[in-house]
């Protein structure tokens, strides 16, 4: 294995796509093969990247949350047909609206180019079928990323800021159509969250760094946003391109952490590439890390990159991502002709607003972790990191 057309793809997303600072790791089978880091991790003090900074990892939270989930399914905590009101009854009455899905509006959320859409649900009737935990997984429950409606503005208002009561708050949004019809961009992995604490009776967060963390060695990985001077000054700076597409310093914060004291599946992680890429080596050999520590059963990661997608649900995801069905909570590549991928299939992954991009390989054992710390990136660059990667191996 030769990476320097990966080495080359890098200095190339700092030099032509203008991102501060980039950092990526390739394993295969538990060897770490290439590690490179370049560029800035604060452009403004002149800081150059040294391969221990921190990020907000966004949406590449979700892959975390929907592993800790399926632990639970293996230990036999629920069903994927099980109704979720049977767990979280707010939810047994929902409201329902006929409220249009824009594949633009989930492309910005994606991308960080926007943080969630506007509310713009109103009630027509309420809905015939009840949302199931399979759809929670499969962003097909109806749920929307609307962060400031009234459903969310109403339960902080209440009190409401722990994970679990802010989740029940979401009953009172409007599903945008019946549950496992489509597929719309959502905070049902926040959901997930909330029902990860009913099912294992702790907290998500003291669940997540027993259960997933801590057998990884993922010391630095956590939810919030760091407060003590050590990890603060551990921080990549973080920026979204301008309309010029020119780095702008933005604030130290994330809009997906609706209070002080709630932990958000969906977007919600501080984390780091070396954590970032335990977890994904693990998933890419059978469930198993390193050090022989199983999080998950090879089994269950089968069930994680198969394709749940049918129908409309499938031209809903292929408006915005070509080529690749949705499994539990990760892509999976479905369709080599219209991705123009060179990944085999089965591949799976997801990514994060500010452009980190996770890519798991189970057919060679290999997988791939890229962070930068930039909204509003352009999504060709994860085909140029495919490309680049799969072209050296």
């Amino acid at each position: 294995m030769n990476f320097e057309k990966l080495k080359n793809c890098m200095d190339k997303l700092v030099e032509e796509y203008k991102a501060p600072g980039v950092d990526c790791i390739v394993y295969k089978e538990h060897e770490k093969v290439f590690r490179y880091f370049t560029g800035m991790s604060d452009i403004e003090n002149n800081k150059e990247m040294n391969g221990t900074e921190l990020y907000l990892i966004y949406s590449m939270t979700k892959m975390l949350t929907c592993t800790a989930a399926l632990q639970l399914f293996e230990q036999g905590k629920y069903k994927m047909d099980d109704p979720l009101y049977k767990y979280l009854p707010e939810f047994e009455k929902m409201k329902i609206a006929n409220t249009e899905i824009s594949a633009e509006e989930v492309k910005k959320i994606t991308t960080g180019g926007d943080f969630g859409q506007s509310s713009k649900a109103e009630q027509i009737a309420y809905a015939k079928n009840p949302i199931l935990i399979k759809h929670l997984f499969t962003m097909s429950a109806g749920l929307d990323y609307a962060l400031k409606d009234d459903a969310i503005m109403e339960g902080l208002a209440q009190g409401k800021t722990s994970t679990r009561e802010l989740v029940g708050a979401f009953a009172n949004k409007c599903l945008c159509f019946e549950p496992g019809t489509r597929f719309q961009y959502s905070l049902c992995h926040d959901v997930l969250g909330a029902l990860i604490e009913v099912w294992s009776g702790e907290k998500f967060g003291e669940y997540m760094e027993k259960n997933v963390f801590q057998p990884l060695g993922m010391n630095n990985t956590f939810f919030g946003v760091p407060k003590d001077e050590e990890r603060l000054s551990k921080m990549a700076a973080r920026y979204i391109y301008d309309e010029n597409r020119i780095p702008k310093r933005v604030p130290m914060e994330c809009m997906y952490i609706l209070s002080e004291d709630y932990e958000c599946g969906g977007a919600g992680l501080t984390s780091c590439p070396e954590d970032y890429a335990a977890f994904l080596d693990a998933l890419a050999c059978g469930g198993v890390s390193k050090d022989g520590k199983r999080i998950l059963a090879s089994e269950t990661i089968e069930l994680m990159r198969t394709n749940q997608m049918k129908g409309q649900q499938c031209e809903d995801f292929n408006s915005f991502k070509p080529g690749y069905g949705y499994g539990l909570g990760v892509r999976v590549h479905t369709d080599p002709v219209t991705s123009n991928s060179p990944s085999p299939l089965g591949e799976f992954g997801w990514d994060g607003a500010a452009g980190a991009f996770s890519l798991v390989d189970p057919e060679n054992k290999i997988s791939l972790t890229y962070f930068q710390h930039i909204h509003n990136w352009d999504g060709k660059i994860q085909s140029e990191i495919k490309n680049a990667l799969y072209s050296c191996i």
